[in-house]
């Protein structure tokens, strides 16, 4: 039986990689996003763990190099939150980047997709429509060679 044979499956095996590629490259980017959220929450706890910490040291007898410690410790804490932030700003542009690339990418595959859908359907049809023809032709044959043998 005849086998379908795709007129452009090279390019669209290389539209499938480029998609491939531009989803990792996405997941790439969203993977750093996350961990400088994780790593912003953390400083955010360390931050509210100092204040609770402060609070409680402020009854009774208050140690003010503790205190001193704390304000010291909570602007570093501040600075590096604040850090954070603007690489998860810089970062921003790159993701809209790279979810650009990745539509761009998944369409043209869909594009190419739907010709390959389209041209398999048309290839399924002629496939149909021969092999009725030949059974009709066959069929016609068995007639004609009853008809002579009668």
């Amino acid at each position: 039986m005849p086998r379908f044979e795709f007129r452009y499956q090279t390019l669209l095996d290389q539209r499938c990689r480029a998609e491939q590629q531009a989803q990792r490259d996405l997941a790439d980017i969203v993977g750093q996003q996350q961990n400088l959220q994780e790593q912003l929450t953390g400083t955010q706890h360390k931050i509210t763990r100092g204040k609770q910490d402060l609070r409680e040291s402020l009854t009774g007898r208050v140690d003010l190099s503790s205190v001193a410690q704390f304000g010291r410790y909570n602007a570093h804490s501040l600075i590096d939150g604040q850090r954070l932030v603007g690489r998860l700003a810089q970062l921003q542009p790159h993701i809209d980047a790279a979810r650009r690339r990745l539509n761009n990418a998944t369409r043209e595959r869909k594009a190419l997709q739907h010709l390959h859908d389209k041209d398999l359907a048309d290839w399924k049809r002629t496939q149909r429509l021969r092999e009725n023809n030949a059974l009709d032709e066959a069929a016609i044959q068995m007639h004609m060679a009853a008809r002579a043998a009668s």
